[in-house]
């Protein structure tokens, strides 16, 4: 296999289908031809979103970002679409923009996907680049990834699961459990709930649990520092584990054991296990509450 057969074949997304009652948004490649476009133009619309029976949302885009914002219920949930094309000529980008095709589909039982698609085979010379802005119910569960671009999500209160391959995330959420991972990029999460699980594989994770009580879960950074805050009722036993880094803890500690690298305690009344990774960074616990 050549360069550019490899290059073709990494470009090929695959889109998951995940748990039923569920938005979908689902997004081909749009991945750049060969030498990429010379030329980008764009198209801004705004598509309503059925809520009648909606019990979560999962969105799925190759190139581009997602934000989620929360809103009341009974409120009109919206999503904005920001759409790039791009070609080798003007004339040719506004050919690429006019062939893809977004869509809005209740499939039913709860489901409906939210996309889009090239209208007609994909030129090797086009891109395409959606991003998604949307406003919905912070009730329902959201499953949102993207392969290139930043996630944001605020006031979430069912479960939550983020995955950048390249952009920072940042979450705000509560109740439900949180997975929150970027392959390249900080995380910036703010949970109050029993389950979280950060992971960055390059970059700093930075997460407040001072909100929640009883929490387990993982806080891992393979290249990077970890800042963890804890609340006066935050309960969990508590493992941290540097390879190349120091570990600095003023949260108070009960069962308090510390060696080269590794420090483990019980926070509050203790309970299941929340890790705390870095390989190659400090850890910094704080206690937020004094």
């Amino acid at each position: 296999m050549n360069i550019r057969s490899k290059l073709i074949h990494a470009c090929t997304a695959v889109i998951p289908l995940w748990a039923s009652g569920c938005v979908i948004v689902a997004v081909d490649d749009g991945c750049r031809s060969w030498g990429g476009p010379l030329v980008w133009t764009e198209a801004t619309e705004e598509r309503p979103i059925d809520t009648a029976g909606l019990t979560a949302l999962e969105v799925v885009t190759h190139n581009g970002e997602i934000d989620f914002q929360s809103q009341p219920a009974g409120d009109a949930a919206s999503v904005t679409i920001t759409k790039k094309a791009g070609g080798t000529t003007r004339a040719d980008a506004e050919e690429a923009l006019a062939a893809i095709d977004v869509f809005v589909e209740p499939t039913g039982n709860g489901k409906t996907r939210i996309g889009w698609r090239w209208k007609m085979p994909k030129k090797p010379r086009w891109s395409g680049d959606v991003s998604f802005a949307i406003r919905a119910p912070g009730t329902i569960n959201l499953d949102v990834e993207t392969h290139n671009g930043a996630i944001a999500a605020a006031e979430v209160t069912g479960n939550v699961r983020t995955v950048s391959h390249n952009g920072q995330v940042k979450v705000r959420s509560s109740g439900g459990k949180l997975t929150a991972e970027t392959h390249n990029g900080d995380v910036d999460v703010s949970y109050a709930g029993p389950q979280v699980n950060v992971n960055t594989h390059n970059g700093e994770a930075s997460v407040d649990l001072s909100g929640c009580a009883a929490v387990t879960g993982s806080i891992v950074s393979h290249n990077g520092e970890v800042r963890l805050a804890v609340g006066k009722d935050t309960a969990a036993t508590l493992k941290c584990q540097t390879h190349n880094g120091r570990i600095h803890c003023d949260a108070p500690l009960t069962d308090r054991e510390k060696s080269a690298g590794q420090l483990t305690g019980k926070l509050g009344s203790g309970g299941g296990v929340l890790d705390v990774v870095t390989h190659n960074g400090s850890i910094r616990v704080r206690n937020a509450a004094g």
